[in-house]
């Protein structure tokens, strides 16, 4: 039942139409009895507008997807650590008025790869692209115990502020980040052959944007051990993992990210802790 004291989160992002958030927070307000309704606002406004909207109707807490992980960012009041260093948020709580960030996408990625594959070596990761959701995995991973990180991104626009980004993550973390050309194949296969995981953090592979970030033959070059992992979950299986589950890789898709994320933006807005496998149960039976 909605009373006045319920409380409104929400996801605010375009597309959003299609987001599985709505379903997962509304499982953990139900399963932690608290007041609280989550919604999906699509929304094309200015990021002023979309900060002024979440202090104006006190909004208690909002995740963020394209187009605002970034824009938003300096309209921020506080600013926690790892969205510092990742310079991109997907969770805002609003306290006292003020607007928090934080960015719970990188540390999703890795405790949702840890329970699946709790033995896995993850020393050695060769990253596919430089956008933000990269970005916020990479400065994880030294929480989990990477030791080196090689990234491969499109020589663009974004190529030198990205080289700057990673610079940045690998002081502070003291570990190894190389940022490549995605059009150097020498060192692509190179690092390949050497990889503990792979991991496509570009869009290539989603439904609108089909394709795949590493040429075929280049699949069969990964070792047989290495975990090749996509944040993208819809399709659940991309062309990129269908090849590389053919090869007889481990693979891992990003469901288990987008839950993982989400039970710790929902953490940084009610303290309480979400049980995450209830949530995995209800996703997969629906979907």
């Amino acid at each position: 039942m909605i009373s006045g004291y319920t409380a409104l989160y929400g996801l605010v992002a375009h597309p959003a139409h299609h987001s599985l958030s709505p379903m997962i927070h509304n499982l953990g307000f139900k399963q932690h009895q608290i007041d609280a309704r989550y919604l999906v606002f699509d929304s094309q406004a200015r990021p002023q507008d979309v900060a002024k909207a979440i202090r104006t109707l006190g909004v208690a807490g909002v995740n963020l997807s394209m187009p605002y992980k970034q824009s938003l960012v300096p309209l921020m009041d506080e600013l926690m650590p790892t969205a510092q260093l990742v310079g991109a948020i997907n969770t805002v709580a609003l306290r006292s008025g003020k607007l928090v960030g934080t960015n719970t996408d990188g540390d999703g990625f890795w405790r949702a790869l840890q329970k699946r594959y709790p033995n896995l070596a993850s020393q050695q990761i060769v990253i596919l692209g430089g956008g933000g959701a990269a970005l916020a995995v990479i400065e994880a991973a030294a929480r989990y115990g990477v030791a080196t990180i090689q990234v491969f991104k499109r020589q663009n626009t974004t190529y030198a502020a990205v080289e700057q980004r990673l610079a940045k993550i690998a002081n502070h973390h003291s570990m190894s980040i190389v940022l490549h050309n995605y059009a150097d194949e020498q060192a692509l296969q190179q690092a390949l052959s050497n990889a503990d995981c792979v991991i496509n953090a570009t869009n290539l592979g989603m439904v609108n944007t089909p394709g795949l970030p590493l040429a075929a033959p280049l699949i069969g070059q990964i070792p047989m051990t290495c975990l090749v992992a996509d944040l993208i979950y819809a399709p659940r299986q991309t062309a990129f993992l269908q090849l590389a589950a053919r090869s007889g890789h481990p693979t891992q898709n990003g469901l288990g990210m987008l839950v993982e994320q989400a039970a710790l933006s929902f953490q940084f807005w009610t303290g309480q802790v979400l049980q995450t496998d209830p949530i995995y149960h209800a996703l997969t039976k629906e979907f």
